[in-house]
């Protein structure tokens, strides 16, 4: 066996420094928390880190998961339609860890994880409460828009040909659209359906010819329809004048 003294000059205090979290959480073998408590002793800096790392964690374990507010989930998803994402980065490659440090570095990274997993047991929470609450929060299909019983259905016609029908459920916070005959686009652009109320218009969603149907969450304020020539991959706001108008009052 070999004797603690040399098995802890062989764990150099850097190295022992990154199990604070991983100690605070149990995730570490026999030999390194007895290597770690040896540590611990004479490391005021570490100590302190377990205190915060059991802090939180207990924080997290008592947590309990929220049901959401109403329209949550109609909000999150009409925000994505208008919401960018980032480019991926391209950077230098990383600095690979070398072997001997490696299994310290995932050791480390584990006690890091334990905690973002117990982070990720509130969302966890929100998401399964999201999932029982009432079926006005979640997106429906078309099928069920029109069978609503406050299910609602305009129609227009378009300035330059063609004409949109669209069917909308307060009740579940939907609307579905329905495009016909729009004039043919041009290369590089789309058709790009708003939903218009006081905050301004959202994303519905993109129609890549004058033939098609979109299914959207309906914020509760929309009270206009309108679609939109942008560029093909879209627009966060409109950027020529609609093509078709639908009054929903």
């Amino acid at each position: 066996m070999v004797d603690t003294r040399l098995r802890d000059a062989l764990m150099a205090p850097a190295e022992l420094h990154t199990l604070a979290g991983a100690y605070a959480l149990g995730a570490v073998t026999d030999e390194e928390r007895a290597a770690f408590d040896r540590h611990l002793a004479g490391c005021a800096a570490c100590a302190e880190d377990v205190r915060g790392f059991e802090e939180t964690a207990a924080r997290l374990g008592a947590a309990v998961g929220a049901v959401p507010v109403e329209r949550l989930r109609s909000r999150v998803l009409a925000e994505i339609t208008v919401t960018r994402q980032l480019p991926p980065q391209v950077g230098s490659p990383p600095v690979p860890v070398l072997p001997a440090r490696r299994a310290w570095h995932r050791r480390a990274g584990a006690g890091v994880a334990a905690i973002a997993a117990g982070a990720a047991l509130l969302v966890g929470g929100i998401s399964i409460g999201m999932q029982n609450t009432p079926v006005s929060t979640q997106v429906a299909s078309p099928a069920n828009v029109r069978g609503a019983a406050d299910a609602k259905t305009v129609h227009g016609d378009g300035t330059s040909g063609g004409a949109a029908t669209a069917t909308l459920s307060r009740g579940l916070g939907v609307i579905t659209v329905d495009v016909r005959s729009l004039p043919p686009l041009e290369p590089g652009r789309a058709y790009q359906c708003w939903l218009v109320g006081p905050r301004g218009p959202q994303s519905a969603g993109l129609l890549h010819r004058g033939e098609g149907s979109m299914t959207a969450a309906l914020p509760a304020d929309t009270d206009r329809i309108a679609i939109t020539t942008e560029p093909v991959a879209g627009s966060p706001q409109p950027t020529t004048s609609p093509v078709l108008l639908l009054g929903l009052a």
